[in-house]
């Protein structure tokens, strides 16, 4: 399995363009799923990322994958892509939120848990992939454990609620400027503290239908909103200013949550007027978190070395199965070889001898050859590793204790089963 990963990160594309990139998603994830190779998908959308989570098998080539996913953009993003342990490392540190806006955020987990759970539902799962991201959730429930992050770390928009701090939410009007991921998440906050006058705007034409779904009041312009609000949150991210000095009518707080400015930063300077944005989130809660941050990366780190073992194992298991089938076909045939009567020590000696020359036919076979072409230390080193055989060779004491991993049987365990006569 190869594990991909193509992203769109806030920090990385900004905050539109996850916005532009998460309306679009519809129908990727089983388009993705069909194309040859893929056989596991996981879309994991927030308001600050997309994950478009792969696992692949066979030479399946990039700009192939990247072609099929930018089918649903008339824009092609610009998608970051991760391959590996690389991408590997990347579903672990987003989990852990340690990628997050705000460092050690715990939403993002049950995000890629429900996307997990999505994927699973449809179908689009591969074990390989269900590991991986397994793997990654404990991991962020370790972090959350063993470290002070999942306090500090709240979610962008509770951290900036937080420094807001209304006197009275209940009495607050607010203002939602945008239609995004994150004003879903505002209208939930500020019913959580109460407020129950909330307006929303938007220039995209989606204002009315968000303000309906949500139950909100819907406002035709930005003008409008201000001359009612003392608090304004904004979460457009267009890389223009959609509030400036000239748009402020009365003293209220601004709660900026976008990385390309909403509010002109100028505004701050007017009397009455305070202004929260993302470095100040930032700088509020990343201060107090530097010691638990390293512990989680190390937390993260060791996480990912599991996994890697795990996932590593897991290539061996078609090899492992098809050695047993084989094994297990040959035995089969020589018990329907015994003959139909009370078995001798003879007739049981005969069949293990049998049994035993079909078994070392092909290692012997190739044995000869490796040593015709020179691969003799080659061939040794791989008989070593399969049977014991070498300079290393495993104690016969050793062998009794030993469990097959395919059959989960010590060797002292074969006395009591019963035997091919009683099986008879």
């Amino acid at each position: 399995m190869t594990l991909r990963i193509f992203s769109i990160q806030h920090d990385r594309q900004g905050l539109s363009e996850v916005e532009r990139i998460s309306a679009r998603l519809d129908g990727v994830a089983g388009q993705l799923h069909a194309y040859d190779g893929v056989t596991g998908t996981v879309v994991l959308s927030t308001c600050n990322r997309v994950e478009i989570l792969l696992d692949t098998e066979g030479e399946v080539p990039n700009a192939c994958l990247r072609s099929a996913l930018n089918e649903s953009f008339d824009t092609p993003p610009a998608w970051d892509l991760f391959l590996g342990e690389a991408a590997l490392g990347h579903v672990f540190r987003v989990a852990s939120g340690l990628d997050s806006m705000v460092v050690g955020e715990r939403e993002i987990a049950g995000q890629l848990r429900r996307a997990l759970s999505e994927a699973q539902d449809e179908g689009r799962t591969s074990l390989p992939l269900k590991i991986a991201v397994d793997e990654a959730l404990k991991t962020s429930r370790r972090v959350a454990r063993e470290t002070k992050l999942e306090g500090a770390g709240r979610s962008v928009v509770s951290a900036g609620l937080q420094l807001v701090d209304h006197p009275d939410w209940p009495s607050a009007k607010a203002l939602i400027i945008g239609t995004g991921s994150y004003a879903g998440a505002v209208v939930a906050a500020l019913r959580t503290r109460g407020v129950t006058d909330i307006a929303v705007h938007s220039a995209s034409g989606r204002g009315a239908d968000f303000a309906a779904s949500h139950t909100t009041r819907y406002v035709e312009s930005v003008a409008e909103g201000l001359a009612g609000a003392d608090l304004v949150v904004t979460c457009r991210g267009l890389g223009n200013h959609v509030v400036t000095p000239a748009d402020v009518l009365r003293p209220a707080t601004y709660l900026d949550l976008s990385l390309k400015r909403d509010v002109d930063p100028e505004i701050a300077r007017i009397p009455g007027i305070r202004v929260v944005d993302l470095a100040t989130i930032q700088e509020a809660v990343g201060g107090e978190i530097a010691e638990d941050t390293h512990r989680a990366k190390t937390i993260v780190n060791e996480g990912i070395a599991e996994a890697l073992t795990k996932l590593r194992a897991r290539v061996v298991d078609p090899a492992v199965v098809g050695l047993r089938e084989s094994v297990m076909g040959l035995v089969d045939d020589e018990v329907a070889r015994l003959p139909q009567r009370p078995l001798t020590h003879d007739d049981a000696a005969l069949a293990l001898r049998r049994l035993a020359t079909r078994l070392l036919h092909i290692p012997s076979t190739r044995a000869k050859l490796a040593a015709e072409q020179g691969r003799t230390d080659e061939y040794l080193h791989a008989m070593a590793e399969l049977y014991g055989i070498g300079d290393d060779e495993i104690n016969p004491n050793q062998l009794e204790e030993q469990t097959c991993p395919v059959t989960n049987l010590k060797v002292c365990d074969l006395e009591t089963l019963p035997s091919v006569q009683e099986a008879m």
